[in-house]
């Protein structure tokens, strides 16, 4: 018996030991307005931190997922508040903008032919599929190799239709310092990202093709069992945007760096 007894401490001990929590940073860069932004990330078991820093340097935000309670937390740190979207959340704010695209597209429909083909113009160079009634499927093409940071990685690229919107070079999760605590929680935030996706699928209009249409190329992307460690994002056929991963690295996330910084407040979020 206390063999038996030893034998599971042993086990438990090193199960504990090698599993480990993660960092790992991004950095991103935007072409109009010119600008620059880090993204600093962190694992700990199934719940996740997306620290963003305005021009490289300056912390303006945070995003947080845990999977425990199935909730994503938005964090301000320039007013020193957070709200919180679940499920409850998710349903009501896809109401609300479900019914303020229907008031979009009405008045539109009072708009002169010129004045809606600047506005779709407008919204395409932003969000582009802007306008479709149906959801377009993304089409992912290999595209051959690349090396980001000394990862070596797969390119895929991006299609709507014939519209090239982005490129993603994505390395292997056992490349990466940290890979297989990536992608379990990653995995997991992703179907959340999903039930987020589902919470639009009766809106009409742009809002709602292009949230199904992100979701898709996510999904795609999921399954080619790997990390983007380089995404080029495109707008009217020219680069609009670009984020490497820079590290990874094993360590120790203590669990209250995954919660609101104590003092903010929570709010209710604004759907109106």
């Amino acid at each position: 018996m206390l063999k038996i007894l030893a034998i599971l401490v042993f086990t438990i001990s090193f199960t504990f030991s090698s599993f480990a929590d993660v960092i790992f940073e991004m950095d991103q860069s935007q072409v109009d307005p010119e600008a620059t932004h880090k993204t600093k990330g962190m694992v700990k078991g199934n719940n996740f931190k997306m620290e963003f820093y305005e021009n490289g340097e300056k912390l303006d935000g945070a995003m947080i997922y845990h999977g425990d309670k199935k909730e994503m937390i938005m964090v301000n740190h320039q007013d020193k508040s957070y709200v919180v979207l679940d499920k409850a959340t998710m349903n009501e704010l896809a109401g609300v903008m479900a019914e303020a695209m229907s008031q979009f597209e009405e008045a539109m429909k009072d708009a002169s032919p010129e004045e809606r083909a600047m506005m779709e113009k407008m919204m395409k160079g932003r969000m582009p599929g802007a306008g479709e009634s149906q959801t377009v499927e993304p089409v992912i093409k290999k595209a051959g190799s690349g090396k980001v940071n000394n990862y070596s990685c797969t390119n895929y690229d991006v299609y709507r239709g014939d519209v090239k919107t982005s490129q993603h070079c994505v390395a292997s999760w056992e490349s990466l310092e940290g890979g297989a605590e990536m992608k379990t929680v990653m995995v997991e935030m992703s179907q959340f990202m999903d039930q987020l996706s589902k919470s639009f699928k009766n809106s009409k209009g742009m809002f709602g093709q292009q949230m199904k249409f992100e979701n898709n190329v996510f999904k795609q992307i999921e399954k080619m069992n790997g990390f983007p460690v380089q995404s080029i994002d495109y707008g009217n056929g020219v680069v609009i945007s670009e984020s490497e991963l820079v590290s990874s690295k094993k360590t120790t996330v203590n669990a209250s760096d995954l919660e609101p910084p104590a003092g903010y407040k929570k709010q209710r979020m604004d759907l109106n």
